[in-house]
């Protein structure tokens, strides 16, 4: 689900780009043209690859240095998503607001429907943590 949200958000964030350049250089008379970058399969999947273990430590992070409760993880995969839609809405010329907005809504929503879905596999088919050991031999 996170990897799903992940590529939407993605290429909502892309044409949102496409459209912002589109309008600059309608706005400044140039010629608009298809000019496409060439795809770069291998780089892509590496910077998709790095990003999701950079994004995936960042909710860890707070367990790993002792948090006991989610709230830490929770404020620190908040906070990051804050901080990267910033950047990225800065820098590619979209309305900061509204990408922070979208960005936080789509996480919530893999964030919520991935723990339901945990839960009801825990409740109906007994899947979860065992804090005991198992007596198998």
């Amino acid at each position: 689900l996170s990897m799903g949200a992940g590529a939407y958000a993605a290429l909502n964030s892309e044409k949102e780009v496409k459209a912002t350049q589109f309008d600059k250089k309608q706005f400044l008379g140039e010629e608009i043209g298809s000019s496409q970058m060439e795809e770069q399969p291998f780089s892509s999947a590496v910077v998709v690859g790095c990003s999701y273990f950079g994004g995936a430590m960042v909710p860890v992070l707070p367990v790993l240095l002792g948090a006991t409760n989610a709230l830490f993880s929770l404020v620190a995969a908040g906070s990051m998503v804050i901080l990267v839609s910033t950047l990225l809405a800065f820098l590619s010329g979209m309305n900061i607001r509204r990408r922070i907005l979208l960005n936080l809504i789509i996480i919530t929503a893999a964030v919520g429907i991935t723990y339901a879905i945990g839960t009801v596999a825990k409740n109906v088919w007994g899947i979860g943590n065992s804090r005991e050991p198992s007596a198998s031999c």
